[in-house]
Order: structure tokens, then sequence, then C-alpha cells
């Protein structure tokens, strides 16, 4: 959305509150280590700094996740987001997210069975980059680079099933 509507970036601020085995295991600090990278490296990945270096080439970006074990499987997400319009004109956008941590899961786990079981039937082997919809850190081939934006990762996995019945895929190409 930032990228698609040139807002700039400033800053983000972003930290869970997690109570179950994950917010155990992130409460270490080289497992934390491993996620705050992940969650930073996304940023750059999808707003592109070296091309917009105006808009994203100086976003102060903090992650924390803290682990309340009264919290149990409940999850919540803060961020706070400092953006930048027309003119430098400032803005903030707010968001949180409060979930039951294996409700948000066990969808997107059922989902992925069934698609790896109709790639499977499909003869389809290796990694799937069709699924990286479903994934924080999408796998892919080495000589490709890890797609993250949301709706491309969207429209691959819908144009893949569209392929695998014989309908013409969509390109948005007119």
């Amino acid at each position: 959305m930032l990228k698609t509507r040139m807002l700039g970036l400033s800053g983000w601020f972003s930290t869970n509150i997690l109570g179950n085995r994950d917010g155990e295991v992130l409460d270490d600090p080289g497992s934390f280590k491993t996620k705050e990278e992940s969650k930073l490296s996304v940023i750059d990945n999808i707003l592109q700094p070296e091309l917009y270096p105006e808009l994203y080439g100086n976003v102060y970006h903090k992650v924390r996740i803290n682990y309340y074990p009264p919290r149990k499987d409940d999850k919540e997400g803060w961020d706070n987001i400092d953006l930048f319009g027309w003119l430098g004109y400032p803005m903030q956008l707010k968001v949180d997210f409060l979930c039951k941590d294996s409700i948000l899961a066990a969808p997107l786990c059922l989902d992925l069975v069934l698609f790896t079981d109709l790639a499977q039937r499909a003869g389809m082997s290796g990694i799937q980059d069709w699924l990286s919809f479903y994934f924080k850190s999408p796998m892919h081939e080495k000589n490709k680079i890890a797609e993250h934006d949301l709706f491309i990762q969207y429209v691959k996995l819908k144009n893949t099933l569209r392929k695998m019945i014989g309908e013409e895929t969509v390109d948005f190409i007119d």
C-alpha cells in the first residue's frame, strides 16, 4: 500500500505480546534476533529503498516481541507507522491486532496441506513458490528473489490454480 501510493516511511515501531510457546521461544535473545532480522528485511524487500531513496532510504524500524504468559494463545500486535505524503506532510497509521494465534494459523495450515497434496497429484515437485502467499519468509529457487508483495503472491497463487484447471492466467495487461 505504501509503495503503491508513494507514501514515504519515516519509521515503523512494531511490538507483539505473545503468551504461548512462540512467545516463550522468542523471549530467548538468539531466537528473537533471527525473527527481528527477518521482519526488518521484509520492508526493504518490498519498498526497494535503492529505487526510492527519498521515500524509503532513511527508515527507523524497531521490532519488539514480549513474552507474557497470562496471554496464553492470545496474540496482540501493535504497530505505529510514521508516514509522509505530498509536500512531506506527516501522517500516522496505527494498527492494533488481537487474535488467537492458533485460530489465525489453522486455516493457513489446512490450505497448505490441501494445496501441497494438489501439487503432488499434479506432478509438481520442489519448491512451490506459488504458495508464497502463506509464508512470512517465502522460499524460492536460488536463481530467483523472494516475492514479499502480498498482491503479487495472491495473483501467482490464483494463476497457478487457473493453469491447473486449464483456464487462462490473468496478467492485467490489456
